[in-house]
């Protein structure tokens, strides 16, 4: 199936693979599932991190972890920084202009497969059902999946979770000759381009696929429905690149931990996480009360992971033979 796209994703590649450049040394630095840096026990490298964040329920731990000191009891000074999307985020973590960052699997794989020197440090969650909607507006002629032919699908970036798992989902449904046009818009601005008719179809992660579907549009398809191909994909990671892990090794450890214990503390207190929400995202208390929670993970299962590689593969994204180990950091115990 060939997906067109008006904005092309090898341009964002193409950049990331001149930000690669000169970085030879650094790929050695990968060991595979322990790329760089050696024992991660022992006194913080440094206290301050910049982090590259996106406020979407998937990442939401790492507000919380900020908000709800799991960082200051690491000893760590977080600030964050808003990034639009994976690719976007792996450049920036690639060339130091953030220290580690938000990301998704499939973006880490394609752009280190390409010579990125970037790797996994936290796998953070898991999508859960009701997590990835695609919805038009109630008079939309758009009804089923085969109408998605031609039509406009509005995407925060290309080779990116929206339309890698809709061609997942179309190819397990044998529609492999679906052939949409992505159209990359903001989440924020997704449900406004859907009712201004600028783009066919939206598509969402929450908390913005509840607000999407609380303001009356209905929904093509929920990408994450138990019954589909895509329930339980590990999805969400946060990055950092192979010289910051190499001269920061406690640090990036230090992240892990309170990454995955806030994830843990979310799923103890949904009640309190739910409240909380639209502190952070442009989501309201009514619609925090009822979206979709995702699947917080509690370790770097590097086998989740291969998952998604493999879908990979099977789309062309990424070549046959990639083993996602090599890009993933997991600190010594």
């Amino acid at each position: 199936m060939r997906f067109r796209g008006v904005v092309a994703g090898a341009t964002a590649f193409a950049m990331l693979g001149l930000a690669a450049c000169g970085s030879d040394d650094d790929s050695d630095s990968n060991s595979g599932g322990g790329g760089g840096g050696g024992s991660a026990d022992g006194e913080l490298e440094t206290t301050e991190v910049t982090v590259g964040a996106l406020p979407l329920a998937d990442y939401s731990a790492l507000y919380w972890a900020q908000e709800n000191g799991f960082f200051e009891e690491e000893g760590l000074t977080v600030t964050l920084e808003p990034v639009q999307g994976g690719p976007q985020a792996a450049q920036n973590v690639a060339t130091g202009e953030l220290d580690m960052s938000f990301s998704n699997t499939i973006s880490t794989s394609i752009a280190a497969q390409s010579g990125l020197p970037i790797q996994t440090v936290v796998l953070t969650s898991a999508l859960g059902p009701g997590g990835l909607s695609v919805y038009v507006t109630p008079d939309s002629d758009i009804q089923d999946l085969q109408d998605l032919d031609g039509a406009t699908i509005g995407i925060n970036a290309t080779n990116n979770i929206g339309d890698v798992t809709l061609r997942n989902l179309l190819n397990e449904e044998g529609l492999d000759d679906v052939e949409p046009t992505f159209v990359e818009v903001p989440f924020p601005e997704m449900l406004s381009g859907v009712q201004a008719g600028s783009i066919d179809v939206g598509y969402s992660p929450e908390p913005f696929s509840s607000a999407a579907l609380g303001a009356g549009m209905r929904e093509i398809v929920d990408l994450t429905d138990p019954a589909g191909p895509n329930d339980g994909l590990a999805v969400s990671n946060f990055i950092a690149s192979d010289q910051f892990i190499e001269d920061n090794p406690n640090t990036v450890a230090a992240f892990a931990r309170a990454m995955y214990a806030a994830g843990e503390d979310i799923v103890a207190k949904e009640a309190e996480w739910r409240e909380w929400l639209p502190t952070i995202a442009q989501v309201s208390p009514e619609v925090a009360q009822e979206i979709a929670l995702p699947e917080f993970l509690t370790e770097t299962d590097v086998d989740r992971i291969q998952e998604v590689v493999d879908i990979l593969i099977e789309q062309e994204l990424l070549e046959d033979g990639y083993d996602p180990a090599d890009d993933t950091y997991v600190p010594e115990s």
